[in-house]
């Protein structure tokens, strides 16, 4: 394809605005596979004027807020109140590349609940059934995603 040197939207080159020829390709589709803690899209405008700047702020939190199941959505000047609760904080996000880990932590979890109950730690196993509840919103919203498409390598 041949370079956009034109500076406005609806370019007839390439058909997208000046801040979407400036980011990856692979991040717009990385966002919209991004799901949160209720397993529902986190909303995302690839022509938005503040398209690239989510582009830079991603990259800065991402080497920040690595999570072994997602990222952290907080804005990097707020501290976290509750770190290790990550599938119950409505700034979580993750994507399809992570849906074997929720599988196997919904497996997990779903074990240690029948311990709790079992033992009588009924505090444990609401709070565990919280984050399973979580989990069987994110699992089939990330299948679903997984199936529309390319993987979502955001760089």
């Amino acid at each position: 394809m041949t370079r956009c040197s034109r500076r406005r939207s609806g370019c007839p080159v390439c058909g997208s605005s000046p801040a979407r020829r400036s980011r990856p390709a692979a991040f717009d589709r990385y966002q919209a596979q991004r799901v949160n803690i209720s397993g529902e899209p986190v909303g995302y405008d690839p022509d938005a004027p503040t398209a690239s700047a989510e582009w830079v702020k991603h990259n800065l939190n991402r080497v920040r807020d690595s999570l072994p199941n997602g990222y952290c959505g907080r804005p990097a000047q707020q501290d976290c109140p509750h770190p290790n609760a990550c599938l119950t904080c409505p700034d979580f996000q993750t994507t399809p590349q992570f849906l074997q880990i929720h599988r196997r932590q919904a497996a997990t979890n779903s074990n240690l609940i029948a311990q709790a109950d079992a033992s009588g730690q009924l505090r444990l196993a609401q709070n565990l059934r919280r984050v399973q509840a979580n989990l069987e919103q994110i699992i089939p919203a990330l299948e679903a995603l997984q199936d529309d498409g390319p993987g979502d390598d955001p760089r």
